[in-house]
Parts: C-alpha cells; structure tokens; sequence
C-alpha cells in the first residue's frame, strides 16, 4: 500500500469522471452535472462512489446513476493500478460545484489512518 499515491489516485479519478470519456446515453456527464448544479441549493453536488448515492437527496437521471455505477465499479481496479488498497479508503467523494468562474470539482476520501486528502481537478 502506497499512501502517498492517493491523492494522485484521487485526482486521476475525478479527472477521468468529469472528462470526455464519461459518456452515457448519448450525453457527457459533466454536461448532466453543470445542469443539475443549476437546479439545486447551494449549486453543489456530492456524489459518494461507496454507495451511489447523490446529494441533496432527489430524483436524478438515470444515465447519471448509470455511469455513477460503472465507475464505483471501476474505483477499485483504479486504486490498485495505483497501489492503493481500495480497503484503504472505504469512501471517495467527488464534490462538482458551480462558482462565479464556472465550475469547480474536487475529490475527497479519508484514509484508514484517519487522514483526509482532499484534491481539485477543476477550479
């Protein structure tokens, strides 16, 4: 296990989930995301790659719980391509929230030690 590979790890995760290559159902989800930040409270989004789930709670489309599910299952292959044990970080965020400049994405886990790592993919 390599602990200093995780923010690394994280940063390559978020990139790759708000990049080009998450496509589903005819769609970019950084597209899905930029509209649905427009329509909540706070224009922020938090999706939690452990369980699935998207806050605020509400109903989202299914193509963004469909991509949402193809990358939790691609999170641990990830970490180990990394070096990282996926036990290591039993939860990884990715927080998209819109700002005065345009959007900003960061990803967020704590560690099995209890450290936080915290990493910006697009500010």
């Amino acid at each position: 296990m390599k602990y200093k590979h995780i923010d690394a790890m994280l940063h390559n995760f978020g990139h790759s989930f708000v990049s080009l290559m998450n496509y589903v159902d005819d769609e970019y989800i950084i597209d899905v995301l930029s509209e649905l930040a427009h329509q909540v409270p706070g224009h922020e989004l938090d999706i939690n790659f452990a369980n699935g789930h998207v806050s605020p709670a509400g109903e989202y489309p299914a193509k963004l719980h469909k991509s949402i599910e193809y990358w939790m299952k691609w999170l641990p292959k990830h970490m180990e391509n990394h070096r990282v044990t996926p036990s290591a970080l039993p939860e990884v965020h990715l927080r998209y929230r819109l700002v005065r400049g345009g959007q900003e994405v960061i990803v967020a886990a704590r560690d099995n030690r209890g450290k936080d790592h915290k990493v910006f993919v697009h500010g």
